[in-house]
């Protein structure tokens, strides 16, 4: 016990445990980390103290580490909880250990040299970092403004729709629609109303689409939306019902409103000769159309 001592200068958590797991040195940084006296735990079964060590992973490997194997790794991945030692928030550690063979004084017998580091800081920086990446992946998929995909995004998981529903043999629909007179609603009346409108648009695209649809913000007040399973009559149905919700609705203005309406293209899967792009230009080429008779309509092509 004595030739231990030394251990209570280092400043993380060291255990050393015999064969058996009974606990031969436990060190002041672990009193403090798990509240546990060295008189509770010294001289006891590990087990006793701390149940999750009768389970295989980590005796089996221990057992190995006695044996002659190689030291015995618990990675704050797979083992961020190796012993209980809250945080003074009341947050558990975040804890990476190791455990080394070394020989007991006097004896042939293997002891378990047990260093526990504290990586709660860094688990905590590898989190927001795991978690800028996810919104830095999210911004580069998604449009900052509306919240809806973006054009790279939409041709992946178009793409991926389409191959599926021709695998298949089901029906698919494109929509293309944008806001008539748009350029006019934002030099009238700013940027700011130009981007209420496209917000409110991308509302009624929610409410009226279902999950499983997708939609894209493709251009400045240009929208692409793939219905899946929606074959042309279904589709020409949907897409009318979101040019009349939209011209119903109103954008505060002030103390002053302002009603817009949307034109749309629509084009269903011609399964034997369409591609993803062909069928985007047939419902481009029908919102064109739209605007052409006069806007605010739809028209299948």
């Amino acid at each position: 016990m004595k030739s231990y001592s030394i251990l209570d200068h280092v400043p993380h958590g060291m255990m050393v445990l015999e064969r058996s797991l009974r606990v031969r040195f436990w060190n002041v940084v672990l009193e403090q980390w798990t509240g546990f006296d060295r008189s509770d735990v010294v001289g006891h079964d590990i087990r006793e103290r701390f149940a999750h060590f009768r389970k295989a992973r980590y005796s089996r490997r221990l057992a190995t580490l006695f044996e002659g194997g190689p030291p015995a790794v618990f990675s704050s991945q797979l083992h961020p909880h190796f012993l209980p030692a809250p945080l003074p928030s009341g947050r558990m550690r975040v804890l990476e250990s190791v455990a080394v063979p070394v020989p007991r004084d006097g004896s042939t017998e293997l002891d378990a040299l047990v260093s526990i580091q504290d990586v709660s800081n860094l688990a905590d920086a590898m989190e927001a970092l795991r978690e800028a990446r996810r919104s830095a992946e999210e911004l580069a998929a998604t449009d900052p403004l509306t919240g809806v995909a973006n054009r790279r995004q939409f041709m992946e998981l178009a793409g991926k729709a389409l191959a599926l529903s021709k695998r298949h043999d089901h029906p698919c629909t494109v929509l293309m629609l944008d806001v008539d007179l748009f350029k006019e609603t934002n030099d009238r009346f700013g940027h700011a109303t130009g981007d209420t409108v496209l917000c409110m648009l991308v509302r009624v695209l929610r409410q009226t689409l279902r999950r499983s649809d997708v939609i894209a913000r493709v251009g400045g007040d240009e929208f692409s939306v793939m219905l899946l399973g929606t074959d042309s009559k279904v589709g020409d149905i949907t897409a009318e019902r979101i040019r009349a919700t939209v011209a119903s609705e109103s954008v505060a203005i002030g103390d002053r409103t302002h009603r817009v309406t949307v034109s749309i293209g629509c084009a269903g899967l011609r399964p034997t000769t369409d591609s993803l792009e062909e069928l985007l230009h047939r419902a481009d080429t029908a919102l064109y159309e739209a605007k052409r008779q006069g806007r605010n309509r739809v028209v299948r092509l």
